[in-house]
């Protein structure tokens, strides 16, 4: 794509960001993102066909920007940080995200997969636990549905936390999920004798 197209792409989602912050989604207009960046309708034409289709772009360019970002983590609590500084920094955007397909949109654009994989590893690493594959599967996807409903609820601001008291919750909770996984793999192939 020629840098043009880029820019023209990149100033359109910047306007649809910004004006996410004033009304929701479904009230945004091609008007109003056009003239925010001295476009003439058909050139948003050229581009997109319609906002749903730009806000769909947008989050694509989000989750490359958070992979990005998660990728530069040398640990969970810097992921988990750098994931909660982003979501502050545009929770309007990602409240549009939960109102344009609920967390299964949030669970497209946030890339947990890789972060809680190395969390396992670590702690399977650490313990001395053997690799359980489906076990491990199990535990991320529990882990997910809570992590996401707890991002959810802070995204709409039900849960009143500043980002770094959050990310203690939470890396408490995986960190005791992970560590309990571990113990219970041990445990049940008889590795793991605990005696009070």
């Amino acid at each position: 794509m020629s840098e043009y197209v880029n820019r023209t792409r990149r100033d359109l989602d910047a306007a649809l960001r910004t004006l996410l912050e004033q009304k929701p989604l479904n009230q945004l207009r091609i008007r109003e993102l056009t003239e925010r960046c001295k476009l003439r309708r058909q050139s948003f034409y050229y581009h997109f066909k319609d906002v749903y289709d730009l806000f769909a772009w947008s989050m694509e360019q989000e989750r490359g920007l958070l992979q990005e970002r998660l990728a530069n983590c040398l640990t969970w609590r810097q992921a988990l940080m750098a994931l909660l500084e982003r979501i502050e920094e545009e929770r309007a955007f990602y409240q549009a995200a939960l109102d344009y397909g609920g967390q299964a949109e949030l669970e497209k654009m946030i890339p947990l997969e890789e972060a809680m994989k190395a969390v396992q590893i670590y702690y399977r690493d650490r313990c001395g636990a053997p690799p359980d594959q489906l076990a491990e599967e199990q535990e991320r996807r529990c882990g997910r549905m809570v992590l996401l409903s707890l991002l959810e609820s802070w995204i709409w601001g039900r849960t009143a936390l500043p980002p770094e008291e959050l990310a203690d919750t939470l890396e408490r909770t995986v960190e005791r999920s992970a560590a309990g996984t571990v113990w219970r793999i041990l445990q049940e192939r008889g590795e793991w004798n605990w005696m009070p």
